[in-house]
């Protein structure tokens, strides 16, 4: 059964993004009555917008939310998909090893993360896909995927054009970029306007081992989402923070653990609370989809 909730973040114009979740659980999937409303897939969600390339699919995350994502993707005849990865802690990545669209080899695949002690993408996947922990070993099915680690997150930017495709820039490179009197991106051997593309900036996130959010901001329609996945409370809010999330129409963030249980025995764990999301909403319009796994509820506004 899939279960999947679509955020609508502008319906004001005929361009529009969407953000649709098949998996909002945190630390492992569930089972079970409590878990049909809001579902039991780990996280996975799919951004859609009128910047992306025809026939191309763009996907934070690959917990196992990403095995129905797959047959989606194959069903509407997708040829490019790319997978953004915020980190590779299982909840994030354990849909890949059981996703059609690894196997079956008809769909390129590019897939980005962060990079850290010498594991990024390509590692993960070597290391995921290896007997005799999985009985397929990623070089069999190497040869439709692109893997690129980001080292320095916060000093990137990714930006996308739906006829020049995906460019990795710095943030120096955009600002200049955006500087010029007509400002156009290099794609390939021809220049597109910046103001036709999605933007993606990333920053690091509050948690164990190097995390990535990711801000997504529509520059023909001006509107921006942000997902702060697996962020630890903080005593207070880091300037970076704010401005990476400042005008954001949607916020999505971590809200795993209820105050009691934080205070109890999660401090430390790298999530968040529904108070801190209150309070982090202030920058943001917020939505809290990370539960864990014995909570019933999943889905809650935070602000």
């Amino acid at each position: 059964m899939r279960v999947a909730s679509r955020l609508v973040v502008s319906r004001e114009r005929v361009m529009t993004m969407l953000v649709t979740f098949f998996g909002t659980r945190g630390s492992s999937p569930v089972s079970g009555p409590a878990s049909i409303k809001y579902g039991g897939n780990t996280t996975c969600l799919r951004i859609e917008s009128e910047s992306l390339p025809k026939d191309h699919w763009l996907v934070v995350d690959a917990g196992t939310g990403f095995i129905p994502l797959s047959d989606e993707a194959l069903k509407a005849g997708v040829k490019g998909l790319t997978v953004l990865s915020t980190h590779y802690h299982p909840d994030h990545t354990q849909g890949a090893l059981m996703s059609s669209l690894v196997h079956r080899k008809v769909v390129q695949l590019y897939w980005y993360g962060p990079q850290e002690n010498g594991t990024g993408p390509l590692q993960m996947l070597q290391t995921e896909m290896k007997p005799p922990r999985f009985p397929v070993a990623f070089a069999e099915v190497a040869s439709h995927f692109t893997c690129k680690g980001i080292e320095h997150p916060s000093g990137k930017v990714i930006v996308i054009h739906p006829e020049g495709g995906l460019r990795l820039l710095t943030v120096e490179e955009l600002e200049r970029i955006e500087a010029a009197a007509i400002p156009q991106v290099a794609m390939g051997k021809a220049r597109y306007p910046l103001g036709s593309c999605l933007v993606i900036r990333m920053l690091r996130s509050n948690h164990p081992e190097r995390t990535i959010s990711y801000r997504f901001e529509e520059r023909p329609t001006g509107r921006v989402f942000a997902f702060l996945t697996d962020h630890e409370n903080q005593d207070g809010i880091p300037r970076m923070l704010r401005a990476h999330l400042s005008g954001a129409d949607l916020l999505v963030m971590d809200c795993q653990y209820t105050r009691e249980a934080y205070d109890d025995a999660t401090a430390g764990f790298g999530h968040g609370t529904p108070d801190f999301c209150a309070r982090v909403s202030t920058y943001g319009r917020g939505q809290a989809p990370r539960a864990d796994p014995p909570r019933s509820g999943c889905f809650g506004c935070s602000g």
